[in-house]
């Protein structure tokens, strides 16, 4: 019998990552198209479902063609996607207009007025404030500012609603997407009704799709269309994915009761597993079931974080950048050693992590990020390792909120882009004091859609089975005692940064949209 193959597709906010793996976990390869996102205002992002579906079809066969896996041999795929990424569209899936991303921030006024309702429906966000990235604050903004769109649309849905009705023909929420980013409660009776109409929004529900799905579950087949676009066979089975972080989750191993993930790239997500369920101030969660069945989730997270390196890189390092492609390094392989022999603390510079705003523990759209302590001294080491230090500032935030709560994070299991930079690793290590544990197959999100559609294609009966097989690791980063007792001074002064100057910041911010 030739051997099966697995398929894990990962749509980030900058592009789409298919990989394929055999049975076991190993690695076969990873073929990535890039995405385009639109900014037609400050706080707001937006992309194109039809460029995902053409970076789809040529990313799935890119992989195909390299790896000579043949479509016979693939057995299943799944998928993960940004959440909360927001799509009005047909019942065909043909969107009305762009997705309104994750990260977009427009509907600050609307979160304001849902958190304002204190409604008892808002403990899943700890009582405090709702972030505009969710899907309430979205389809309020839509209704409001787009109301043909609004009207027209046949369903609201999330990414993740989407692709699986584009390679299926079936409409489907998925109990992960539905618990943590639309107030959806299992254990609660499902959908909170009278908390969307007093909302003025009621009619939402009728636009989300009916169907209600588990991570891993058999979604449907591949249609011909789909199968087509992929390069595979038309009736391949399709496992119910969900969002990027949580399917992360799976592909790391941190499933468990009391595990913690930390899952990097763009932003930064924390999700501790629970067995417990309540809510609780400044964190979010419980999440009810929301990756499997008995178990829940609590989160954390900061908005900005890789995007902020990102941006470093793209506006203030493009000799760096020619300078790493003539050397065939990384150019954070020459960032690291300018900033590594600096003290921990970058000579008084500090940088907020703001910059699209924050998600945990304030959950406020209306800060941005800001850099204290320039000058004529300061140079692009420093700027860089302080661009860390901040991020690292504002993980160790939310682990306290977490704490705080009772939920205690000692060992940390890592994913995304920060675990390719043990330097930037041992900075969180090192901020927080916590250990953090590395799997080996780093590609989280893409490999947790593939262990998805192992499960649903019949390799294992459940993830926890799947996991056991599939998921190694690899290192230990452990705290660095001396650097943490320097950095205990400069965490205590980040700390204040928010209650002592969020009324300035919401005035310069409020300047600047007007």
């Amino acid at each position: 019998m030739a051997q099966k193959y697995v398929m894990g597709i990962d749509f980030g906010t900058n592009g789409v990552r298919v990989g394929i793996f055999a049975l076991d976990g190993r690695e076969v390869i990873f073929s990535t198209e890039d995405l385009k996102t639109y900014i037609p205002h400050n706080g707001w992002a937006e992309q194109s479902t039809n460029e995902w579906w053409e970076a789809l079809g040529k990313a799935s066969k890119k992989a195909l063609a390299q790896s000579k896996v043949r479509p016979e041999d693939v057995l299943a795929l799944s998928f993960d996607e940004t959440s909360c990424t927001v799509i009005a569209c047909d019942d065909r899936g043909n969107q009305l207009r762009n997705a309104i991303l994750w990260m977009d921030v427009r509907a600050t006024k609307e979160a304001a007025k849902v958190s304002q309702s204190e409604d008892p429906t808002l403990g899943i966000n700890g009582f405090g404030n709702v972030s505009p990235e969710w899907m309430m604050p979205k389809a309020m903004w839509l209704k409001r500012n787009e109301p043909e769109v609004y009207n027209q649309a046949n369903v609201i849905c999330e990414a993740a609603d989407w692709l699986g009705f584009k390679l299926t023909n079936t409409w489907a929420c998925n109990v992960n997407n539905a618990s943590i980013r639309w107030y959806y409660d299992e254990n609660n009776g499902g959908w909170p009704v009278k908390f969307y109409e007093r909302m003025g929004i009621g009619d939402v529900l009728d636009k989300f799709p009916h169907q209600m799905n588990r991570l891993g579950d058999k979604l449907g087949v591949l249609t011909e269309e789909a199968a087509d676009n992929l390069g595979l066979l038309p009736g391949t089975i399709v496992g119910q994915g969900g969002v990027d972080s949580n399917v992360g989750q799976v592909g790391m191993g941190a499933i468990h009761d009391n595990d913690t993930a930390l899952v990097t790239g763009t932003s930064h997500l924390l999700f501790g597993v629970t067995s417990t369920n309540g809510h609780r101030p400044g964190i979010w969660g419980t999440y009810s079931n929301s990756i499997t069945k008995g178990l829940n989730l609590i989160e954390g997270g900061q908005i900005s974080t890789g995007s902020i390196i990102k941006w470093f890189v793209t506006n203030m390092c493009s000799d760096l950048v020619a300078e790493a492609k003539e050397k065939h390094v990384s150019v954070y392989d020459l960032l690291n050693e300018m900033a590594e022999p600096l003290e921990p603390g970058s000579d008084g510079l500090m940088m907020t992590d703001f910059w699209q705003g924050n998600r945990s523990p304030y959950t406020d759209g209306e800060i941005r990020g800001m850099f204290y302590g320039l000058s004529l001294k300061t140079d692009r080491g420093a700027m860089y390792r302080a661009i860390l230090e901040g991020i690292a500032y504002g993980t160790a935030n939310v682990i306290e909120s977490f704490s705080e709560n009772g939920f205690n994070p000692e060992n940390i299991i890592v994913c995304g882009g920060a675990a390719y930079n043990d330097f930037f690793l041992q900075i969180h290590a090192d901020v927080a004091n916590v250990q953090l544990k590395v799997p080996n197959q780093l590609e989280a999100p893409v490999f947790g859609s593939a262990i998805l559609a192992a499960v649903a294609g019949g390799a294992y009966p459940d993830i926890f089975t799947a996991v056991d097989r599939m998921v190694t690791y690899d290192k230990v980063i452990t705290p660095n005692a001396e650097n943490h007792s320097k950095y205990e001074r400069y965490f205590a002064q980040y700390k204040k940064i928010y209650p002592e100057f969020s009324d300035w910041m919401h005035s310069v911010t409020n300047l600047s949209n007007e």
